[in-house]
């Protein structure tokens, strides 16, 4: 407990996934969340759930694909606590289907959900972040995929995005990390989403089935797995980790 003591973290995708994994083991782990999620209902059971078990944590419903939510996200961080330390960029869509079916709205879908609003969450965020050099103890998380790295079909904009996020969270550490801030990337393999197919999540038969083909660890991932990570790299303890790509993905990659 309290690996997490004296950081005031924004985590994006509360709702659910990894985003609502995240913001409740950083919350037990002491830290105070602001979470945002553009999904009412479930983004203010996550912050009522943590709340409820002595935490601190606050919601702000925002649609990140729109500027002037991600600037409310940023208004209400300030008036309550005046600066974040932590900022986990969770939030993400899935667009899966043939290449040729692929049009311009599903385009600009992935692109202002996984790719643009990271972009304008970290400059948002980044001038109070810089502030004050803080030496590595403040810190950027964003979520890319294993779809950046191994090629999936039916993923084709998915993976450029993922990828995108993934290169240029390690190429802002040149410019940020001397001034104080680390920023990392994980990417995950096939965790238990609410992206995850209906029939996949309430069929073992069919989760051990793909465990065989896509996993040599012999389960699907959980949210926490990715939290685990995550509270690593956010925390004291990585304070001379920046740039790093952390791969967890019960072996997918190893699978061929």
């Amino acid at each position: 407990m309290g690996r997490m003591e004296g950081k005031i973290a924004v985590v994006t995708g509360v709702g659910s996934g990894l985003g609502k994994a995240i913001a409740e083991m950083w919350a037990e782990e002491g830290a105070k969340i602001i979470g945002a999620d553009f999904n009412a209902d479930n983004g203010q059971a996550t912050i009522d759930g943590i709340n409820a078990k002595g935490g601190e944590a606050t919601f702000v419903q925002a649609n990140l694909r729109v500027k002037a939510d991600v600037e409310k996200i940023k208004e209400v961080a300030v008036a309550k606590y005046g600066t974040i330390t932590t900022l986990a960029n969770c939030a993400g869509v899935l667009v899966h289907k043939p290449f040729l079916e692929h049009n311009d709205d599903d385009y600009a879908f992935i692109d202002e959900t996984n790719f643009r609003a990271y972009i304008w969450m970290m400059q948002a965020f980044l001038p109070l972040m810089t502030k004050e050099n803080s030496h590595g103890k403040n810190s950027i998380m964003n979520i890319a995929s294993i779809s950046s790295i191994k090629p999936e079909t039916y993923a084709y904009y998915y993976g450029a995005f993922k990828a995108g996020i993934d290169l240029m969270t390690r190429n802002l550490t040149r410019e940020f990390s001397p001034l104080g801030v680390r920023l990392n990337v994980i990417c995950p393999g096939p965790v238990t989403t609410a992206m995850t197919p209906k029939e996949v999540l309430e069929s073992p038969e069919i989760q051990a089935d793909m465990c065989k083909n896509v996993c040599s660890i012999g389960r699907l991932g959980e949210p926490k797995d990715i939290a685990y990570a995550a509270t690593y790299l956010c925390s004291d303890e990585a304070t001379w980790v920046t740039g790093a790509h952390f791969v967890i993905d019960g072996g997918a990659c190893m699978m061929g």
